[in-house]
């Protein structure tokens, strides 16, 4: 649920407002909203990973199946990683990396390249 009702709709808005519309608007309070609560999400994902491999602890699960597509989305898609000081979340780049290095999802991301 938190990843429905937060990382998806919050890292969806930011892509939004950062690729498409963002540079469009002079009044930059919509997109600073997203931001700031990406950043916040983003502080609890970090927290959540801390001295654990994956979300629910050890074992690989759908909570990362489902959080972090968006996450790479937010930073390779939308580039907005700069944009929510990325860099200030060891722990979430950690497991990303570690998401990304594996067998099945390295052939999903072709897939969805080719799209």
């Amino acid at each position: 649920m938190w990843q429905m009702g937060g990382v998806g709709p919050m890292f969806g808005q930011v892509g939004f407002f950062h690729r498409y519309a963002g540079k469009a608007f002079e009044d930059k309070r919509p997109r600073d909203r997203y931001v700031a609560e990406s950043r916040r999400l983003l502080a609890v994902l970090d927290a959540r990973l801390a001295g654990r491999a994956w979300l629910l602890g050890d074992d690989y699960s759908i909570a990362d199946v489902a959080v972090f597509p968006w996450v790479n989305c937010l930073l390779h898609y939308y580039e907005a990683g700069p944009l929510v000081g990325f860099g200030d979340f060891g722990q979430v780049q950690r497991v990303l990396d570690a998401f990304l290095a594996r067998p099945a999802v390295a052939r999903g991301m072709k897939v969805a390249a080719s799209a």
